[in-house]
């Protein structure tokens, strides 16, 4: 019975020597482990910071603006022939006055010569008879019936005139003429469709259409941005020309059109824009850079700056935002003007994180924006 006993006895022992040595080594281990991180610095993320500034912001409306020239037409013959000339090659530039499209007119030339011989000699005639208004043989009828040749030859000459200029057919204005396929010899019927005429200006016309809630606040005169990677710097303004006389019954929009001033060579016809117009009057804000807004399933936040014992720490902040100006976001609520905030890096950031960064200036230079 001694034996068993001695026997637990020594195998106790030597278990609660076994865990006494583990806990000693583990606890020189965290001692250790603490005594290295105190002797550590903490780390601190690198970013830039920026102040939460007063500022303007006005309720916006996006819409597809297609771009049309100020002049345009499709060119179509008003009298048949056959094609004598073409004045043109696809995709040109044509001026004002310069032959496009020559029908054959050799009949009708013909036919003038004739008409033109005929009015000279009712003209002599007419001249002969008005000769003799002093004479005995001078006599009225003649010379009203003379008059009445001479005034119809004249009208069959300058009708077959009129009918030889219907076949020369020439640009109205500087335009970029579309592709054609005319070739000289074709014949062509009336009304056919020669060409597409785009005028070459400095300004064009922008058309677009707004829901009519919005379009409800804007009239001609207002201004809109138009962004296109055409735009030289990528944005331009335009100013309202006109608007449609009453809303589209099919999608309830109301079409506009404005006038982009120097942007007519920039611009192709038949191109779209996008087009921003504002729909109400500017409303206080805070305005914070767009990257300093972070997303969490918490709703959006951003990190504010503040002195903690003379270090500089991150603390989230939960706000409400609200539109999107260039690089700029309106807070509606959760911060007030003038507070840090982390912008560019601060997604490098969690809650209590040491920051490193240059403080902006205290002084705010607010800049109202529209």
């Amino acid at each position: 019975m001694l034996k068993h006993l001695t026997a637990w006895l020594v195998i106790v022992l030597a278990i609660v020597g076994i865990a006494g040595g583990l806990w000693l080594y583990k606890y020189r281990e965290l001692q250790a482990a603490q005594a290295a991180a105190e002797a550590s610095p903490e780390p601190a993320e690198a970013v830039a910071s920026v102040r939460a500034r007063s500022g303007e912001w006005s309720a916006t409306t996006r819409a597809i603006g297609t771009v049309i020239a100020l002049r345009q037409l499709d060119v179509r013959n008003e009298v048949a022939g056959a094609i004598a000339r073409v004045g043109f090659a696809s995709g040109d530039i044509v001026e004002a006055g310069q032959l496009l499209v020559q029908l054959d007119t050799r009949q009708e030339e013909a036919l003038l010569a004739a008409a033109e011989a005929e009015a000279k000699l009712a003209k002599l005639s007419l001249e002969r008879r008005s000769n003799l208004r002093d004479s005995p043989a001078f006599s009225p009828q003649e010379f009203d019936r003379a008059q009445s040749e001479f005034a119809a030859a004249a009208a069959r000459a300058r009708n077959l005139q009129v009918g030889i200029d219907k076949k020369r057919i020439v640009a109205p204005f500087r335009a970029r003429i579309g592709i054609t396929n005319l070739q000289p010899g074709a014949y062509l019927d009336v009304g056919t469709q020669l060409a597409t005429l785009q005028g070459v200006d400095a300004d064009a016309y922008v058309d677009f259409a707004l829901p009519q809630d919005s379009a409800a606040t804007i009239r001609p005169g207002a201004t809109v941005t138009l962004t296109s990677p055409a735009v030289p710097n990528g944005s331009a303004t335009a100013k309202i020309a006109a608007e449609a006389e009453s809303v589209d019954r099919a999608n309830r929009t109301v079409r506009f059109r404005a006038v982009a001033s120097g942007l007519g060579e920039v611009f192709r016809p038949g191109m779209f824009v996008d087009v921003i117009a504002v729909t109400s009057s500017p409303q206080p804000t805070i305005l914070v850079p767009l990257a300093s807004v972070r997303r969490s399933p918490h709703g959006q936040h951003v990190f504010v700056i503040v002195d903690e014992d003379g270090k500089l720490r991150a603390r989230q902040r939960i706000v409400q935002t609200g539109l999107v100006q260039n690089d700029e976001i309106a807070v509606q609520a959760g911060l007030t003007a003038g507070e840090v905030i982390a912008a560019n890096g601060a997604f490098k950031l969690r809650e209590g994180a040491l920051v490193q960064t240059d403080l902006p200036p205290t002084a705010s230079n607010d800049i109202r924006t529209n």
